[in-house]
């Protein structure tokens, strides 16, 4: 898979909106997207999954660039205020408007591994 999506690396710009990006910044910012949706589903259905601590440090450092106050409150809540000892995943929710000990909820339709 890695080697498909790196043989479509281009020079080409993608339009997003007024925002012209490159594909590799594309590709950067869906990873923030699954990542962190992912996360909320996995809250949602109370089957909590935490984000490899890499992966969350790399993500972190594109959320800085990703979203600004300018996203505030439109596209993502303020920041959640967190100590700075807190976990590399909590401080990317945090960034990202979202709790990090969001509570589990037993949702319809989300069922929890092993129950049928």
């Amino acid at each position: 898979m890695l080697g498909r999506w790196a043989a479509l690396i281009t020079a080409d710009l993608v339009t997003v909106h007024d925002r012209h990006l490159t594909s590799p910044m594309v590709a950067a910012a869906g990873a923030v997207e699954i990542t962190v949706h992912a996360w909320d589903v996995a809250r949602a259905c109370g089957d909590p999954r935490p984000i490899p601590p890499h992966l969350a440090e790399d993500l972190l450092d594109l959320a800085h660039l990703f979203v600004t106050n300018a996203d505030r409150p439109a596209r993502f809540a303020r920041p959640v205020t967190l100590p700075m000892y807190a976990p590399t995943q909590d401080h990317l929710l945090a960034h990202l408007g979202r709790h990090p000990n969001w509570p589990d909820h037993d949702r319809p339709g989300c069922d929890r591994p092993g129950e049928d």
